[in-house]
């Protein structure tokens, strides 16, 4: 249960089945060249920095509960990131170029076949928050908007992918560019919420927090 609480290696190794489909009739689809979604892209790749806070709300289909982590996330371009959960544990994923750390508890964590899911994991957290996930190829996408939100639903292409996701949708607020929620799902059936809000863009912030822990 413990590891259940953690972030991305329990969602990489095994995150209710959620159809690929618009399940809100007040969703429109729109195409990859819809002005939305080229000034969405033009916005994000003009944020040299980014932060604020996270709450992960994570289901299970054999638990009634929720189990609720919240904590923060920096980032700063070219792919440096620290996402950090401080309650109810601290859990630390901590991204610096070509390098992935993971620290939990205070402790630095090390895991069999670890390398191959911190690459996937990697791109899909960087690539929700810079916005290129939306024009990567090992996904099948499918665009939409309500007329004050836009939504982008990937579903993994490649067999190595399609063992750890099953989907992904990720909403921003069309005001601003701002990420607003990103969501997971697994094969298994488990679904993980991540909320972000107090986001900031092109803030200062201290380098030393993306080079160690």
């Amino acid at each position: 249960m413990r590891r259940a609480r953690t972030f991305f290696l329990p969602i990489a190794i095994g995150i209710l089945i959620f159809p690929f489909f618009l399940s809100a009739q007040d969703w429109k689809t729109i195409e990859a060249s819809d002005p939305m979604l080229t000034g969405l892209k033009s916005t994000l790749a003009g944020m040299n920095s980014i932060k604020g806070d996270i709450k992960q709300e994570k289901s299970f289909e054999f638990l009634t509960d929720k189990l609720v982590s919240t904590g923060v996330f920096l980032y700063q371009k070219e792919s440096k990131l620290r996402w950090e959960f401080k309650d109810p544990i601290d859990y630390v994923i901590l991204i610096n170029e070509n390098t992935m750390r993971l620290r939990e508890e205070g402790v630095e964590k090390k895991y069999k076949g670890m390398n191959q899911i911190l690459r996937q994991v990697k791109e899909i957290i960087l690539g929700c928050i810079d916005g290129s996930i939306m024009s990567n190829s090992n996904y099948k996408t499918v665009f939409s908007t309500d007329g004050t939100n836009i939504r982008i639903q990937l579903q993994p292409k490649e067999k190595n992918l399609k063992e750890f996701i099953k989907q992904i949708d990720v909403e921003f607020a069309k005001s601003g560019s701002i990420l607003k929620k990103v969501t997971l799902t697994d094969p298994s059936g488990d679904m993980t919420d991540i909320h972000f809000s107090n986001v900031q863009s092109n803030q200062k912030i201290d380098a030393a927090l993306f080079a160690d822990f």
